[in-house]
């Protein structure tokens, strides 16, 4: 029994209070680029997190998966509500923020590739969400990185055409 209570401690943490190591990661990456890039990151990070939240929002109100705990009539590793749990907001920060952590360090973006793996795996085996909400959550935070460095680069080349990004 010990050893299967120390996993759930690791599977508890890992769930619950790993999302805010990507955060001070995330802080750590952008502290480090150059003065004259930051601004521009963090106007990435804002698009993206914006983009992924208006898909988090449509795709919750599209689509209903209740919790596995819920489904499964067990009680979570971490406490939650019984609600929608499609898609996963912890999967949706850590995946905006991997994503557009890969345009500019791909040192920090493969640290917290990592992180977004194990806090992704640590929701399921906590039995808070499915792996499709999960999934929906990386999805949605990709597509809103991927779409934010597009709208930026777009944006500064029309205003400052002599600019050569990454």
């Amino acid at each position: 029994m010990g050893i299967l209570n120390s996993m759930n401690e690791v599977i508890k943490i890992s769930a619950e209070y790993l999302i805010y190591l990507t955060i001070l990661i995330e802080l750590i990456a952008w502290w480090t680029v150059k003065k004259e890039d930051r601004i521009k990151i963090a106007i990435l990070i804002i698009i993206a997190g914006a983009i992924a939240f208006t898909l988090r929002t449509i795709g919750g109100a599209l689509y209903y998966d209740p919790r596995p705990f819920v489904v499964e009539h067990v009680k979570p590793l971490v406490p939650h509500a019984p609600d929608n749990g499609f898609p996963s907001d912890h999967a949706l920060l850590s995946g905006t923020l991997t994503a557009v952590t890969f345009f500019f360090s791909k040192k920090y973006g493969y640290l917290l590739l990592v992180l977004t793996v194990i806090i992704g795996v640590a929701r399921v085996l906590a039995k808070v969400h499915t792996p499709l909400d999960i999934g929906a959550g990386w999805i949605f935070g990709i597509i809103g990185a991927v779409c934010s460095y597009y709208i930026v680069n777009l944006y500064i080349k029309k205003k400052l055409p002599n600019y050569n990004p990454k």
